[in-house]
């Protein structure tokens, strides 16, 4: 069977860990996996820069011209949409009566804002009713969808080899960290007053903020670094790491995220102290991963609790990768995108 998975580019968050990552697990099972990116490896160098939505909207029909044009494959697996404002690719693309699944981990029928958005919700929905199956990151996105007899949820995952055990912490200051594009510095900024209240009264102690951005109100804080967020050293950002840090607003926009600086977290065995928001809830339950803070909730406590006492990092940080480790490794999901694709795929390609 040939799948082919169209999709974002290769240092996107979703085509790593929703794509890729899947491919050798899914390749020893006899399904040969093709990605097609829109996006290259410059898209987080460049989205600051004044010519972005030019270079943004090139990557997005360079995607449709790969899904028109490329043939020979079983199945099309579709991260997102091709486009935010028109489902028309995808329908085209149905035309041919290639099998398709449609993945998605994000409100994407919302604006980048979060507000309601006639042109995505309409995209959504064509590309929704047109295609064979849906694969939900969360049930709050699965109800979105509104077809439930074509979907399934399946969380993001990590590879659990790659995403190795952190080293214990040998007299080094204590970090606090968090990971993430500077799109979501919006849910960062309100907690940060708190988040230094609890650094300052911890001898040496530092935040650290590993992105693709500086957030220039803390750029020169005595108390807060920031690492350029590269692929290559990713582990070793998460690694450095002694608690991890996911603050979310409660809204429907973050409602349909799918926990995933939480995940990266918990992998590594870093104690968390997330937002008891959307996929959170059920990411933390039954883990004794660390702490939930209610929508404006303290974070100055749970913090404190995990800082005092280096026992209680590891021994939080170990049930943290246990729980990743049973529920949320590639391997504890892989044979549910196997089992869908064969059910869609009667008679593969030779």
């Amino acid at each position: 069977m040939r799948v082919a998975f169209f999709t974002d580019g290769p240092e996107g968050p979703g085509s790593r860990f929703r794509c890729l990552q899947l491919f050798p697990a899914l390749q020893a099972r006899g399904i040969e996996c093709t990605a097609h990116f829109a996006y290259d490896e410059r898209y987080n160098e460049v989205f600051q820069r004044s010519w972005a939505p030019a270079y943004k909207l090139s990557a997005r029909l360079k995607r449709v011209t790969h899904l028109l044009l490329d043939t020979g494959y079983d199945l099309v697996f579709l991260h997102k949409t091709a486009l935010a404002f028109s489902g028309l690719p995808e329908y085209l693309r149905h035309l041919r009566h290639t099998p398709m699944v449609f993945d998605f981990d994000d409100a994407i029928h919302l604006s980048a804002a979060g507000k309601s958005n006639y042109f995505r919700r309409g995209t959504f929905q064509r590309v929704v009713s047109i295609v064979d199956h849906v694969i939900a990151g969360n049930a709050y996105l699965a109800e979105i969808a509104g077809v439930p007899h074509k979907t399934t949820i399946i969380p993001t995952v990590v590879d659990t080899t790659v995403h190795a055990l952190r080293p214990p912490n040998t007299g080094q200051p204590l970090v606090i960290g968090w990971i993430g594009t500077a799109s979501n510095f919006p849910h960062l900024v309100p907690v940060m007053p708190e988040l230094l209240k609890a650094v300052e009264q911890i001898p040496d102690a530092r935040l650290r903020i590993v992105s693709n951005a500086v957030m220039s109100t803390y750029e020169n804080h005595p108390r807060v670094e920031h690492w350029r967020w590269q692929k290559a050293r990713e582990l070793q950002a998460l690694h450095s790491f002694d608690i991890g840090l996911m603050p979310l607003s409660d809204t429907e926009q973050t409602r349909g995220k799918c926990g995933f600086k939480m995940l990266q977290y918990m992998a590594v065995g870093v104690p968390v102290v997330a937002s008891a928001v959307g996929a959170n809830l059920a990411l933390f339950e039954g883990s004794r991963a660390g702490a939930l803070v209610p929508p404006g909730g303290d974070w100055v406590e749970p913090i404190l609790a995990l800082a005092g006492s280096c026992e209680l990092r590891l021994a939080t940080g170990r049930a943290a990768r246990e729980h990743v480790m049973t529920h949320y490794s590639v391997e504890s999901v892989v044979e549910k995108y196997a089992s869908i694709f064969r059910g869609l795929v009667k008679h593969p390609r030779r």
